[in-house]
């Protein structure tokens, strides 16, 4: 059961923000399949191994599930991040040297394509 809330918390956001690829097998259905399946493979193989990595297992899964529902629930404030994230998006952006070079470079190639079509013409 631990390991199917620690799979669901994990790879439930993971599923809605990837993008569907074309010739790519649907990965959320492969994502949804994987969070039924690996409790039950997991099952099967710890059942085989001493009692100690069951229980260790158990407590690490709970302990990660305990720490993302503080963090999600009581550390994050999504209406602050959102505001910031909204402020950072109305200011300019700063080129860097590379990326100023490379819109000289992209100009001159326009004003010489200009300059051929002139003379074609």
């Amino acid at each position: 059961l631990a390991i199917f809330v620690y799979m669901k918390m994990t790879t439930g956001q993971q599923m809605a923000s990837q993008p569907t690829q074309e010739g790519m097998p649907d990965m959320a259905k492969m994502m949804k399949v994987m969070i039924y399946l690996s409790p039950l493979m997991m099952l099967f193989f710890f059942n085989n191994y001493a009692s100690g990595l069951s229980l260790y297992y158990f407590i690490s899964n709970a302990i990660s599930i305990g720490i993302m529902l503080v963090i999600k629930n009581y550390i994050l404030d999504e209406d602050k991040i959102h505001a910031q994230i909204q402020v950072n998006k109305k200011k300019p952006k700063k080129q860097n040297r590379f990326q100023k070079k490379m819109e000289q470079m992209m100009e001159q190639a326009e004003q010489q394509k200009q300059a051929q079509q002139k003379r074609k013409k």
